[in-house]
């Protein structure tokens, strides 16, 4: 009969677990004190007793008590025996200041023959001006630029100038002109063709005379878009000297207008730049006058209050003198122990044993194993089924 593991007691694990927890620290203990020999002494361990407890077993249960003790060599321990004679003077040393310290303490403190501190300034201080500082300019300062300055070019500036239609008559003038002077030649060389078709047997209405009569149709027609060019070209060069001239009269009179102008304004900023200088420079002397007299003034009174300053330091100063060296005496850094040179005691670390998981693992383990014992049996019984 195949049956289930037993599941282990948690009491029990727990309780074993605990010894085997006592058994690793105890080791660990002996194992980390190890005996030091220096060349500034030596430190030993021994066993000195035991200390029980009672664990949650209800057992009670010992463990080692060791003490460590520590032996300086002649020179480190003539060095501690100094040191502590040092502290002892020390302490007498303070002892003797702090009667000092706090008998001139009991004393009230006398500040009576220090500079008298000086809290103001006086009637000389000054937080106005006074009536050389000015705030106005003057009658003489310009905010307007007069009668001189313009903002008009007059009559005489153009807003137009002659178009096409201004110059048509000498554009017809010179078509009919230069049209004229073309077809004369273009007239004398058609009287010379049609001598020569008379002359050649050439009549009316045949193909060569058409031929002929075309070319010098052509010919009057180049003469006449000749004339027109030289016309339109004629009338361009008129409209572009209007254009010229009518720009060169405006710039002209633009530019008169902004010499006049500017002539004006450098006039007007000149005398205001001289009467603001002037200006500056008085209101600026006054000013410096102010702050010299106020500098001295302030000046003097820094230098009284740091006299009262100084002399009330130097009073404390002298008042607090025995205590401050009481002070230094009592708080001043110790002689080092010379056991303080010595090696730290090593440290060893040993791994506890885990038994609570090697307990759990183990039942695991047989847990597992039973499982599978019944799954074998399981398939046994269903092959003899199916055999039977």
């Amino acid at each position: 009969m195949v049956s289930s593991p037993k599941v282990p007691s948690a009491t029990q694990t727990a309780q074993t677990q605990s010894e085997y927890n006592q058994n690793t620290a105890t080791t660990q203990q002996l194992l980390n004190m190890v005996n030091q020999d220096t060349p500034y002494g030596n430190i030993t361990y021994n066993q000195t007793g035991t200390s029980t407890y009672t664990g949650a077993d209800g057992k009670t249960y010992s463990v080692p008590q060791f003490t460590q003790t520590t032996t300086l060599n002649p020179q480190q321990q003539e060095t501690l025996d100094q040191s502590q004679q040092a502290a002892t003077n020390i302490a007498s040393t303070a002892n003797s200041l702090s009667s000092t310290g706090l008998s001139q303490l009991s004393q009230p403190v006398d500040t009576s023959s220090a500079p008298a501190l000086q809290t103001s300034l006086g009637s000389g201080y000054t937080s106005t001006l006074g009536n050389d500082y000015s705030t106005n300019l003057g009658s003489g300062y310009s905010t307007s630029l007069g009668n001189n300055y313009t903002t008009s070019l007059g009559s005489g500036y153009q807003t137009s100038y002659g178009d096409a239609d201004t110059f048509k008559d000498q554009y017809n003038q010179a078509v009919n002109s230069t049209y004229d002077q073309l077809s004369r030649a273009t007239n004398q060389n058609a009287e010379q063709t049609r001598a020569q078709e008379l002359a050649s047997g050439v009549r009316s209405g045949s193909a060569a005379y058409s031929a002929n009569e075309q070319s010098i149709n052509n010919a009057y027609t180049n003469d006449m878009n000749q004339a027109v060019q030289t016309g339109a070209n004629l009338q361009n060069q008129l409209v572009n000297q209007s254009q010229q001239a009518a720009e060169f009269n405006n710039s002209s009179l633009l530019n008169q207008a902004n010499f006049q102008n500017n002539a004006e304004t450098n006039a007007l900023t000149t005398q205001n730049s001289a009467l603001l200088n002037q200006f500056n420079a008085q209101n600026n002397a006054a000013l410096n006058q102010a702050q010299f007299g106020n500098s001295a003034l302030l000046n003097s009174a820094n230098f009284n209050n740091s006299a009262n300053s100084q002399w009330l330091q130097n009073y404390y100063t002298q008042r607090d003198q025995p205590l401050n060296e009481l002070s230094a005496l009592l708080s001043g850094s110790q002689v080092q122990n010379a056991a303080g040179t010595t090696s730290s005691t090593p440290s060893t670390q040993v791994a506890g044993t885990d038994y609570s998981s090697l307990v759990n693992q183990q039942y695991q383990n047989q847990y597992q194993q039973y499982q599978n014992t019944l799954s074998g049996i399981s398939s046994l019984g269903t092959g003899l089924l199916s055999f039977l």
